[in-house]
């Protein structure tokens, strides 16, 4: 069991919540013989729970086999609204205030509601093009890091030469602010103080969030 926990750490698998009958497997034996075990599971990644937030599966009833057939549910219509999404890294960006501006300035004839809703959903196209601009977060600290080790090692070997030192605190520039962009977004969905102690947030955090909110969810006809 050790080894397969770790399997599913190392893979980013969780389990989908049951509902109802939790036994999908039972040997067909009367009285004391009988036996019910839990050995059919479903399993899901991040982009599953992403895609389908409240899906969860039943047990079947067996028929024939000692096994219960599996069932997938909820989740049964697409998505196609999607959230304000607002990332406070955005505003580290220079093009942030008078993107933001250009949108507030225009009049908006209705209620203050309506027009801050109308306003709201103008930014949403504006905050998606600052966000590619930035691109991965995570993959540019990684790339930014990858670069500086290599010219510290440059450096190593030719401590003075300029050009190395002058490369070297350009690269820890990069390093930095790519490093506080991520800092920034990873506090901000992680929504607890980790950073402070040196934690960084995982992805584990956030597959036991997505699990949690699933278990939760009581279908509408249970």
């Amino acid at each position: 069991m050790t080894e397969f926990r770790d399997c599913l750490l190392d893979t980013g698998l969780i389990h989908l919540p049951v509902q109802g009958e939790r036994f999908s497997w039972h040997n067909c034996s009367e009285g004391d013989r009988s036996l019910w075990k839990r050995l059919d599971r479903l399993l899901v990644n991040d982009a599953w729970l992403s895609q389908w937030p409240n899906s969860h599966y039943h047990c079947l009833n067996a028929r024939t086999s000692d096994h219960s057939p599996l069932v997938i549910r909820g989740d049964t219509a697409t998505h196609t609204v999607s959230m304000f999404r607002f990332d406070n890294y955005l505003t580290m960006s220079s093009d942030f205030t008078p993107s933001v501006q250009n949108i507030w300035r225009h009049r908006i004839e209705g209620t203050a509601m309506y027009a801050v809703t109308r306003k709201l959903r103008a930014l949403k196209p504006v905050f998606r093009s600052l966000r590619r601009k930035k691109g991965d977060l995570s993959l540019n600290v990684k790339l930014a890091a990858e670069f500086l080790g290599k010219v510290q090692q440059l450096l190593e070997g030719d401590r003075h030469n300029a050009f190395l030192i002058r490369l070297e605190k350009c690269c820890k520039l990069v390093f930095f602010r790519a490093t506080k962009l991520e800092q920034n977004m990873l506090q901000q969905r992680a929504k607890i103080q980790w950073l402070k102690g040196g934690d960084q947030c995982s992805r584990i955090f956030f597959r036991k969030v997505a699990m949690r909110r699933a278990a939760k969810r009581v279908p509408d006809n249970e």
